[in-house]
């Protein structure tokens, strides 16, 4: 495993943090009842939560970002980011599918402001360049973090795991079948090495 990716135990889903020359990344956070496993996990790996320099979630299903706020009030000077339209989702604190219908139905209490835009193109300084792909589907607006020199992707939930072999999102809380199915392509065209889901791994044998 590469040092500077660090994979946390996970609870509902899966958290990621990536170690940077300042400090680190964190993708993604677990649902707001988990937040004392996500600080203990962070324990076990032995990084202090005030390194923690951003948080980056992938699109605003409640086990993505449900820690942030209380991440935020713990250590205020971390940067939430996220795409626009899950970031409007979040501030409102509805589920994104239903802010893109405009019917504001959704069982996802939790306002959350997030400080960061983040576009599809854009790259952090992780991981020789982290960049950010557009990865609709799943939910209307999910991104994914893409890492061309350890050809590594961290797909959300744009990727399913099935049976240990990647897939498209699909089921229920899928946003959009065919979009899912055009991320999906697009994101494994890119022939990634690793890749590291909301739910789960995979590793090119």
């Amino acid at each position: 495993m590469d040092q500077n990716i660090i994979q946390l135990p996970p609870g509902i889903s899966h958290q990621y943090l990536l170690n940077g020359n300042d400090g680190y990344l964190l993708i993604d956070t677990d649902i707001p009842n988990n937040y004392a496993h996500l600080l203990d996990s962070l324990d076990q790996v032995r990084v202090r939560l005030e390194s923690i320099l951003m948080v980056v979630i992938t699109h605003a299903d409640l086990d993505h970002y449900g820690c942030l706020n209380q991440l935020k009030q713990q250590s205020p000077a971390l940067v939430g980011a996220a795409s626009q339209k899950e970031a409007d989702a979040m501030r409102l604190g509805v589920g994104s599918r239903d802010f893109a219908r405009g019917v504001f139905t959704s069982a996802n209490p939790l306002p959350t402001q997030i400080d960061r835009i983040l576009t599809a193109g854009e790259k952090l300084p992780y991981l020789d360049g982290l960049e950010i792909l557009s990865t609709p589907g799943h939910t209307p607006d999910h991104i994914s973090l893409w890492s061309e020199s350890t050809r590594t992707l961290f797909c959300g939930d744009s990727i399913k795991m099935t049976d240990g072999v990647p897939s498209p999102s699909s089921g229920i809380h899928n946003w959009d079948v065919e979009l899912s199915l055009q991320s999906f392509e697009k994101q494994m065209a890119l022939q990634p090495d690793r890749i590291f889901a909301g739910h789960g791994t995979w590793q090119r044998e």
